[in-house]
Parts: structure tokens; sequence; C-alpha cells
């Protein structure tokens, strides 16, 4: 942990802040809709600021698993302009939902979408269950 704790202070070097777990890194920033121009150049220049950082220290970043969600109530998520960023040699898409630790997030953070994969989860193992004991004699 010692030798990534560089990377917080790359991400607080650009106004962000973060969050890591095991090989996976989330940045994230509040603001205004009226600021999403800047926060987006700000979240820009952090992930090729960490990009630079890991070529220097052996590393790379995934840029095509890198997603990108903007969270905010339905009139906030409404006014955004900003729809992809160009990050490194990639223009990554703003998704509507993401997936953080097997927890699916949508833009509002109404938890609809993780319930609903949940449920599709365990209709398939019910009918699994239920097609094993069919079998059984």
């Amino acid at each position: 942990m010692l030798y990534a704790a560089q990377i917080f202070d790359i991400i607080a070097s650009f106004g962000l802040s973060g969050h890591t777990y095991a090989d996976d890194s989330q940045l994230y920033i509040s603001v205004p809709v009226s600021e999403t121009q800047t926060a987006a150049a700000q979240l820009a220049a952090c992930v090729e600021g960490l990009d630079q950082w890991m070529g220097s220290n052996r590393l790379k970043l995934n840029a095509k698993k890198t997603q990108l969600i903007w969270i905010g109530t339905r009139q906030q998520l409404a006014k955004l302009t900003v729809t992809h960023l160009q990050l490194i040699n990639s223009v990554v898409e703003f998704d509507s939902t993401t997936t953080n630790l097997g927890v699916v997030l949508d833009g509002q953070l109404s938890m609809s979408q993780q319930v609903t994969a949940v449920c599709r989860s365990c209709f398939y193992q019910l009918r699994q269950l239920k097609s094993v004991n069919s079998r059984a004699p």
C-alpha cells in the first residue's frame, strides 16, 4: 500500500478525491452542473498524471476498462453537455450505469438496476435448482 500512496497525492493535486480497492481505483469530484466542463478537464488531467506516474513505475493504466458516470438528480443530469472525455489515447463515453465492487450504480443512485440484476440472478438460480430437482429419481 505504501507503494501506491503517491496515487492519492496525485489525485489530490488535481482537486479530486479517490478510493482504491485492490487494483481498482475510483476518482470523483462534486461540482454544480455549471462547472461540469471544468470538472471533466480536471478529471482528464488527473488521469493523464496518473498514467505518467504509472509509466514511471512500470505500471499500465488500461483506459479501455475506464468507466465514467455522472451522478445527480434527473433534472441535473438533463442539463449536462459533457458526454465523453479524451483520456490518454482513447475517448471514453459517460455511461448511464456502472458496476463498482459488484454493485450496479445508475446516475440517480436509485438502485433499480442493482435490484433487477439481483432478481435476474435469483430467478436463474431457481430455474437451475428446479431443473436439477426434476431430474432427481
